[in-house]
């Protein structure tokens, strides 16, 4: 009984931490992509302005 309890508090632990890395991916990508977005218009404005 106590093995079976043991696998599972292993697979629940575990399925918290890929939802956790999961999170941290997403927002690590949402980041990316809004830097680069940003970056992208910065770089085109100063480019109408100047010109």
């Amino acid at each position: 009984m106590a093995t079976i309890r043991r696998a599972f508090k292993h697979v629940f632990l575990d399925v918290v931490a890929m939802c956790k890395g999961f999170a941290y991916g997403f927002v690590m990508v949402s980041l990316f992509i809004l830097l680069m977005g940003a970056l992208l218009y910065g770089i085109l404005f100063v480019k109408n302005v100047v010109f």
